[in-house]
This record gives structure tokens, sequence and C-alpha cells, in this order.
């Protein structure tokens, strides 16, 4: 039997509990989650808020086959958990959850660290960052 998948895309609040009850398995001696928060600076200005775009069948696409790909490239996985927010979230809500089940804490840490970073890499979301004192700004443009 395979690892069990999930992503997802979407508006509502990402629940950090969901995701680490889905990684949870009888045959894991580790369950990683990360989630990505809003964070109150960025560059050495005041953050207000930030919002996601994605481009939604893409993303989804990309979602699933990225967690397809964690769980081929570590075979001792047992579950991943991919999911990201889009629209506009305040400072300390969760923008992306990745948790990952495995049957050892290395590849746990592995598996997780790879799928956080190719998301961040390939999948079609976009960030913009609403300055505290006005204005916005997308990461990575001048």
């Amino acid at each position: 039997m395979g690892a069990r998948l999930h992503s997802g895309l979407g508006e509502e609040p990402l629940s950090v509990d969901a995701a680490h009850a889905f990684a949870t398995d009888p045959g894991a001696g580790a369950v990683v989650v990360f989630t990505g928060t809003v964070r109150e600076e960025s560059e050495g200005r005041a953050v207000a808020a930030l919002s996601y775009e994605a481009y939604p069948e893409q993303a989804e696409r990309q979602l699933q086959s990225l967690a397809a790909e964690v769980a081929e490239k570590w075979p001792a996985t047992k579950a991943v958990w991919l999911e990201h927010r889009v629209g506009t979230l305040a400072i300390g809500e969760p923008s992306v959850v990745v948790a990952v089940s495995a049957a050892h804490r290395a590849e746990a840490f592995e598996a997780a660290r790879h799928g956080i970073d190719t998301l961040k890499a390939t999948v079609a979301i976009w960030k913009q960052e609403h300055w505290a004192d006005g204005g916005a700004h997308f990461p990575g443009s001048p």
C-alpha cells in the first residue's frame, strides 16, 4: 500500500491539527509538520498583511504531483499533506502547511523539507506583501 496523499489550495484557514492527524500512522516513527506563517517584517519593513494569488487549476495539479513525488522519492513515507492558502492573510496566520510521516525521522525531515522547498520554487502561487506604512510589493520584483 502506498502513502496517503492530501493536497489543497483555498481561502479557508489552514489547520495544523488536521495535517498532523492525517499524517499520523501506526507505522510511522516520525511526523514532521512545517507551518509557514505571515511574519511582521520583511526586508526591514513592517508588514501589515500578505496576499496570495494562484493559478488554481495549475497550482492544484502541481500540489498533487508534488505530494506523489515526495512519497515516491522517500518510500518509507506513510502520508504527505500539502496545503496552501490564497487570499489576504494577517500577521501570524498560516499560509502553508506541509506534513510528512515516515518510519524514521531522517526520512520525514528530508521529505518535508523537499516538499516545502519545491512547493515554494515551483507551484503557481504568488505572494504580495502589504507594508504597514502603505504600498505593496511582490518579493523578487524591483
